[in-house]
């Protein structure tokens, strides 16, 4: 009875945890439910944690007695036999799951095999189960069978467990089928990191022993399907048949679904069979049509049965909706295999035939082909069929001229049809776009064929473009998905379109004008109505947005087909066709302009000038520099007069600065154009064209004119960077330039001066001073961020330095910690950092120390007034604290790696500026709590690049260090080895090293002069004595703090050897650095350390472990030489290895 209670209640709680009343019920429940249940893992899912605290709802509950994990497994199978309940059973299955991840390595081989053999009969006892439920158990069996691969040999022989299933009923064959199919899948699912190199092993060897067999055994029951071979029985249910005039239809709609449920567990088989990462790349999604099969030369003689690639396309004729679907992404992955796979050139030949014979007959009866999955399938298969096919192989098959109309006439078709398959069209371009590149290269295709694929690669052209020019009306009345608002993906199928164009570049380039054509009369006609008033403002804006959307598909195109010109490798007929289309793009972009110019500017299109800035990078990357060509200039000269790429760059430039002007609200144009500016101005060769052109001059002229209009729009705050930032580049093109810089400076110098004049921080607060701030030290910060050399520098800090220094200081006691001051301290930032050695400085000048003294009574400003301030609103604390503390941490970083300061002058004569540089720095990071330091992270970023650069070059120099400061560095420290991200756990880990490294350093100079202070050589006390360091090394705080505070090494230590020896996923080699330095200063504590941890494992793997961690002291001397240091490394990772190696998890343990 009181286990009928137990199942009762527990099968109340399941049923409340998915249909919870509220999400406060869900929360509840599930606490209830993970302390009856316990897993007795930790929150990482691996090792062994305390007890649960019991809840008070569970106070004279009927519970289960649990102690062990084996417990837990026992009473979850106990709950399952009983309840037939589907929340029940997927309760128990998911938490079966989770306890079997954390807790298989110390269940017994027995406990192991009782499990998995459970779980199989009761899938056999329980052959109606949902499939959702039927998919958790197999990924349940694939767990186990990767966790025990290499430890139970009877995990290996997954065909016999299935085996059991298909030697039954029906309904038992499909229940196994079902299995098979989750089975192959989560085997060959992306390895959990913890298990990584184990899963990867169990997974080849599954491969190498079992796929084979379980894809032969789902061809022949496919073969039965579409043969009809199968006798199919109605099974369990007919005892649901109550009603005798209704037992036939009963019977027959059980059969269809016993068949239909055969035909997608079977198809499921084969296509997990078919995808299997069979090299162990674990290719992503996003390259699923790009790679070949690689079918292991095993599968040959499947491949070559007679009716292997028929057998999919009958199945295709015979089967409905969803299989067929299905059966088509068989023939996808099928399609793909590599052509190594066959014995012979025949046998290849005859596959290649079959799939175009089967390709043909779809095409031709439209199979299908009112489905949109099908649809969609087919169309991969075309692409994923000519990838991995060559031309010339499928050129030289019977049939092949038929064959190569059908599919033209099918693609053209269905860029007829858009709406029917709106993401099919990749995979068409694909297809033609692979063929227009191949025939490049195959002389021997023939003239004929080569006739053919010109005179279809127009068509194709024709077809698409057509296609997206005539849908634009229906698309903006219908308010459907435009295409345009992607560009990522319009051009990379507008590039392919391109290669399809090249293939009869002269009759594809007249096509694109005869479309063109017709749009541009429109165009004009309309705007000749409008100026004589004979149109609406509004028929005249909604015509008009039609028009210049259809041009921006053009625009597009003519891009692509520019951008697809061989470098050289193009003749000049094809550069005078470039030419004509330029000019074309040329004299709409002035009828647009002109109609930009009329007073309403509601006719400005984003679209249409983003496609003419994608057309100028395009014509740029093709006919301006080394591979320029003068061809391309004719039409150009006749029409503009643009007689070479100088001319041709003012155009450019005239229409950079328009857009400039224009677009004040719209940041992605805006940013579009600045991207095309800084590609002009990048290269040597580039940069000095441009640096000529009248319009770049007027520009470095006029930088901040008003009539840039989108300067004074908060939005373009990166923008306005950008734009500086090539305008430095253009500046700096020439070595004597120092009366051009001092031009270029003017305008700032007029918008500085007046701040020099206030002499209070009201002053400052004023709304007009704040802008100016806010624009003036971002447009200098991105000024500044592109001066690469000493020189040009110079140049810049005699300008500024230090004649506006005092602007800052006081903007920044005004502003602070208002985060208009964060844009001063990046601006200083910027300033103090030595990329490219650009702040070398001459020995004679003073001009470090006072960089560094400015940094000091900056940070300090700032830090007094962010510490003033309390901020409780979680949301706030980046914002208006920890961001700029994250700038002064980088700022103060950047000094002291700088390597332009002499440091020892501040310390020789007691300069309270370090002192106050560092006092302020240590401040504001014990104001920031460890959670918070580790949960930004630009903050935990800035701090550890910080702390890296103080440690190696001040650390040990400071005269004195608050205990507090010192644990908060060592507990962060602690954190940062324990990072996800390899960058800080890199910077942790070097702190770490050389602190300890110059503890032991220190240490061993203490023993040298003990030991020298009793020997009565007096020589051999004054040798040591002056190698000692100035001070008494004893007399150090550093070795003080660590004598007071044992536990800092200590926990160290344990946290690093504890990743060691229980994490999988971080590098051993970064870690074994700091491990080296720490062992060394506590050695009684790693005998300790380790002999608990080899107790705490199980019996029958303590020799193992202790053989292993033996292992890694060995051919050690325990000295900082740089061999031992590396031999340790390397122990270290052949540790890792051995212990992935012999498929062990070893149990976690702290050392208290």
């Amino acid at each position: 009875m009181a286990q009928e209670e137990q199942i009762i209640y527990y099968a109340t709680l399941c049923e409340q945890l998915y249909n919870p009343k509220s999400p406060n019920e869900r929360e509840q429940v599930q606490k209830l439910l993970e302390y009856s249940f316990p897993t007795f893992a930790d929150e990482a899912g691996n090792g062994i944690a305390s007890a649960l605290a019991k809840p008070a709802e569970l106070e004279n509950c009927p519970l289960f007695t649990i102690v062990t994990p084996t417990d837990t497994a026992s009473a979850l199978r106990i709950l399952l036999e009983n309840s037939p309940n589907p929340y029940v059973q997927t309760f128990c299955l998911s938490r079966l799951k989770q306890l079997v991840s954390s807790q298989f390595s110390i269940f017994s081989t027995d406990t192991k095999l009782q499990l998995r053999s459970f779980l199989l009969e009761y899938a056999f006892m329980h052959p109606d189960l949902q499939p959702f439920i039927v998919s958790q158990m197999a990924s349940i069996l694939t767990l186990l069978t990767r966790l025990g691969w290499l430890e139970v040999e009877e995990y290996q022989d997954i065909r016999t467990d299935i085996n059991q299933f298909l030697q039954s009923s029906m309904d038992h064959r499909i229940v196994g089928m079902q299995l098979l199919a989750g089975i192959i899948h989560d085997m060959n699912a992306t390895s959990a990191p913890r298990n990584t190199a184990n899963f990867r092993k169990a997974a080849a060897g599954f491969r190498d022993s079992q796929l084979l067999g379980f894809f032969e055994l789902a061809i022949d029951i496919f073969n039965n399907l579409t043969l009809r071979s199968f006798l199919f029985e109605q099974g369990s249910l007919q005892h649901s048949c109550r009603v005798k005039r209704r037992e036939t239809n009963v019977h027959v709609i059980a059969l269809a679904d016993q068949e239909n449920k055969m035909k997608d567990a079977t198809l499921k088989v084969l296509i997990e069979c078919l995808s299997y990462d069979f090299t162990g790349t674990n290719l992503d999604e996003a390259g699923e049509d790009i790679g070949t099969v690689q079918i292991p030369a095993s599968w040959r003689p499947i491949y070559e049965r007679e009716n292997f690639v028929d057998t999919f396309f009958r199945a295709y004729r015979e089967f409905s909706q969803p299989h067929t679907a299905q059966v088509l992404e068989c023939l996808v992955l099928i399609a793909s295999t590599r052509k190594g796979l066959f014995s012979s050139d025949a046998e290849r030949s005859k596959f290649v035939s079959r799939m175009m014979q089967g390709i043909r007959d779809i095409i031709i009866t439209s199979e299908g082909m009112a489905d949109t999955d099908n649809y969609n399938e087919f169309c991969r298969l075309l692409y994923r069929f000519r990838a991995a096919a060559p031309l010339t192989e499928i050129t030289e098959k019977a049939g092949y001229a038929e064959w190569i109309e059908l599919i033209a006439q099918f693609t053209v078709k269905a860029f007829q049809a858009w709406k029917w398959g709106l993401n099919t069209a990749p995979y068409l371009l694909g297809f033609w776009s692979r063929i227009a590149q191949t025939m490049a290269y195959y002389q021997q295709l023939g003239e004929k064929n080569i006739l053919k694929l010109e005179h279809i690669s127009v068509e194709i052209t024709h077809a698409y473009l057509t296609a997206n020019v005539e849908a634009v009306p229906v698309r903006i009345e219908e308010m459907l998905d435009d295409p345009l608002e992607n560009e990522d993906a319009l051009i990379e199928s507008m590039m392919m379109l391109g290669q399809i164009a090249r293939c009869n570049y002269q009759d594809s380039s007249q096509t694109l004008i005869a479309i063109l054509e017709p749009v541009a009369i429109q165009y004009q006609e309309v705007i000749n109505r409008a100026n004589s008033s004979l149109i609406s403002d509004e028929e005249l804006r909604s015509t008009v947005e039609i028009l210049e959307t259809q041009f921006t598909w053009l625009v597009y195109a003519i891009a692509t087909f520019m951008g697809n010109r061989p470098a050289f490798l193009s003749a000049d007929d094809l550069d005078a066709i470039d030419g004509e289309l330029a000019t074309k793009v040329l004299q709409l972009m002035d009828v647009y302009q002109a109609l930009q110019n009329r007073p309403n500017l509601d006719f400005l299109n984003a679209k249409l000038d983003i496609a003419f800035i994608y057309f100028f990078e395009q014509f740029r990357k093709s006919y301006i520099g080394d591979s320029g060509s003068n061809a391309v200039y004719n039409s150009l000269t006749e029409v503009y007069g643009i007689r070479d790429q100088g001319l041709m760059l003012e155009i450019i430039m005239r229409k950079i600065v328009n857009n400039l002007q224009i677009w004040r609200h719209d940041v992605h144009v805006i940013y579009r154009t600045l991207q095309l500016f800084n590609e002009l101005a990048s290269g040597f060769s580039a940069l000095r064209n441009i640096r000529k052109l009248q319009t770049t001059q007027l520009v470095l002229q006029n930088h901040m004119s008003s009539d840039f209009a989108f300067a004074g729009n908060e939005k373009h705050r990166q923008n306005r960077m950008l734009y500086y930032e090539v305008l430095c580049k253009i500046l700096f093109t020439d070595d004597n330039c120092q009366r051009e810089f001092y031009e270029f400076m003017r305008p700032f110098d007029l918008r500085l001066q007046p701040l020099l004049l206030l002499n209070s921080a009201d002053a400052f607060r004023q709304e007009s001073v704040r802008i100016t701030l806010q624009d003036v030290f971002r447009d200098l910060r991105g000024f500044l961020s592109a001066i690469q050399t000493r020189q040009n520098f110079l140049l810049f800090f005699e300008w500024f330095y230090p004649e506006y220094m005092p602007i800052v200081f006081r903007a920044l006691e005004a502003w602070s910690p208002n985060p208009i001051a964060n844009v001063l301290l990046r601006f200083f930032a910027e300033f103090v950092q030595n990329k490219n050695q650009r702040l070398h400085f001459e020995i004679s000048s003073p001009n470090g120390i006072l960089i560094f003294r400015d940094m000091s009574q900056i940070i300090s400003t700032y830090g007094r007034h962010v510490l003033e301030q309390t901020i409780e609103a979680d949301n706030q604390k980046y914002a208006y604290k920890y961001k700029g503390i994250s700038i002064c941490f980088s700022t103060f970083g950047r000094c002291l790696g700088g390597r332009y300061i002499n440091f020892g002058v501040f310390w020789l004569y007691g300069d309270k500026a370090i002192n106050e540089a560092f006092d302020i720095v240590f401040r504001m990071m014990l104001s920031i709590p460890i959670d918070d330091l580790m949960g930004f992270p630009k903050l935990t970023r800035s701090f550890f690049s910080m702390m890296d650069y103080l440690v190696h070059e001040q650390f040990t120099e400071l005269p004195s260090l608050a205990v507090e400061t010192f644990l908060y560095i060592m507990q962060a420290c602690e954190q940062g080895v324990q990072s996800e991200e390899t960058w800080i756990r890199s910077h942790a880990c070097s702190i770490i090293n050389h602190i300890c490294t110059y503890v032991i350093q220190e240490t061993e100079k203490i023993d040298l002069m003990r030991r020298a202070s009793t020997s009565s050589d007096a020589s051999e006390v004054s040798t040591a004595s002056r190698r000692s360091s100035t001070s008494s090394p004893g007399s150090h705080w550093l070795l003080g703090y660590l004598s007071q505070y044992p536990q800092v090494l200590l926990t160290l230590f344990t946290s690093i050897f504890g990743l060691v020896l229980f994490e999988e996923t971080i590098d051993p080699w970064q870690l074994s650095r700091p491990l080296y330095a720490l062992m060394l200063l506590q050695k009684d504590r790693v005998v300790e350390y380790t002999t608990e941890v080899i107790n705490r494992q199980l019996p029958e793997r303590r020799e193992f472990l202790t053989t292993a961690l033996n292992n890694l002291m060995e051919g050690i001397n325990w000295t900082l030489s740089s061999r031992d240091r590396e031999r340790f490394s390397q122990n270290v990772s052949a540790f890792r290895r051995k212990l992935s190696a012999s498929n062990i998890a070893l149990l976690p343990y702290t050392f208290s």
